[in-house]
């Protein structure tokens, strides 16, 4: 093996874990906000939107009281995600953000903003199962 193809499988192997690492810290994070979003309907579950290099923008109709729908949904558009893009999750729902600020009492909380603290703890769990 020469010096440059040694070098070539490195970059190829580091950006593959890259992806992995990018990939797995979101799916566990915005699995987690799904999941702790409230339910009465299930449309705010429901309308938890992932995209790789775009914003949703809409509202869906999709009432998913489990998040099995949406989580689904990320699974598959995070698996496609490649280093230089990057991974969205939204919700246009018009009370989304009352839910966010505590206004149910299943989550008075939140669910992002206790999922954004969790960051670190879930980056650092996906690189444990990537070496």
């Amino acid at each position: 093996m020469s010096f440059s193809s040694d070098l070539k499988k490195f970059a190829d192997k580091t950006e593959r874990n890259a992806e992995k690492l990018v990939r797995g810290t979101s799916l566990a994070l915005f699995r987690q906000v799904i999941q702790r979003t409230p339910v009465k309907t299930g449309r705010a579950k429901g309308n938890w939107q992932t995209d790789v290099n775009r914003m949703a923008t809409s509202v869906v109709e999709r009432d998913d009281k489990s998040g099995a729908k949406a989580i689904a949904e990320t699974r598959i558009k995070t698996s496609k995600f490649k280093i230089g893009q990057y991974i969205s999750m939204a919700n246009n729902l018009p009370y989304i953000n009352k839910l966010e600020d505590g206004s149910s009492k299943q989550m008075p909380s939140g669910m992002v903003k206790i999922t954004v603290g969790e960051f670190q703890r879930e980056i650092n769990r996906q690189a444990r199962k990537i070496r």
